[in-house]
């Protein structure tokens, strides 16, 4: 139903992460009627900083409050102003009964909130799609507008370049016993993602992180 929700608004790319009752699945196909090629196309993947690693921009879906520094945005229009200075952005959707966790939600720059009652929260999945694909549709976000105002801007790192300098900066201050009290370990890794996500940093920026991070690991323990 999500594949169909895509087709009726020109969206192509599906990825799924750890699919529940695994792939290919004969009752998504029968769901997707002429969305065929969509699951046929379907990337799967084991975990999800694997499925975001390419991507320059990741929006979450989410209607639960999260106590995070992140950049939550309920008007469509206010973060479609973001697209532009990105080549490669995805939507990230959770699953129905659970949602995404918080540390799912490190892979993500900003939140994306779609606008209910407050009787009723919760959306099923593929009506989440479908109403985020129409506000896509609707924006008319074609692919030579947006490669025309990229190739104006500085280039943006992606998941898997960021991930590779936070992951070694994480280990680093794990070595240098900064992680402590060790019961807030998770909550201040979910601040370092938090931050660097925020920065929305180009390539140049990035080189510029690893040789400061590169100078300063060189110095003597205190």
């Amino acid at each position: 139903m999500t594949a169909r929700a895509m087709d009726n608004f020109g969206l192509s790319s599906l990825f799924l992460v750890n699919p529940r009752d695994g792939w290919p699945n004969k009752k998504a196909e029968n769901s997707a009627k002429h969305a065929i090629n969509i699951l046929k196309n379907v990337k799967i993947f084991e975990n999800l900083e694997d499925a975001t690693s390419k991507f320059n921009l990741v929006v979450a879906t989410t209607n639960r409050q999260r106590f995070l520094t992140k950049k939550t945005f309920n008007n469509f229009n206010d973060l479609s102003k973001k697209f532009n200075c990105f080549k490669n952005i995805a939507i990230l959707f959770g699953p129905e009964s659970s949602g995404l966790s918080n540390h799912e939600l490190r892979f993500a720059n900003d939140i994306y909130t779609i606008k209910t009652s407050k009787l009723n929260k919760s959306l099923n999945l593929s009506h989440a799609v479908s109403l985020i694909a129409y506000e896509i549709f609707s924006n008319n976000f074609k692919a030579s507008k947006i490669k025309k105002n990229y190739e104006t801007k500085d280039q943006k790192v992606n998941k898997n370049e960021l991930s590779s300098f936070i992951n070694c900066l994480i280990a680093d201050l794990e070595n240098r016993g900064f992680f402590n009290p060790s019961e807030k370990k998770d909550s201040m890794i979910d601040n370092i993602y938090s931050i660097y996500n925020k920065m929305d940093l180009t390539k140049k920026e990035l080189n510029m992180l690893w040789g400061m991070h590169k100078k300063l690991k060189n110095q003597p323990k205190i």
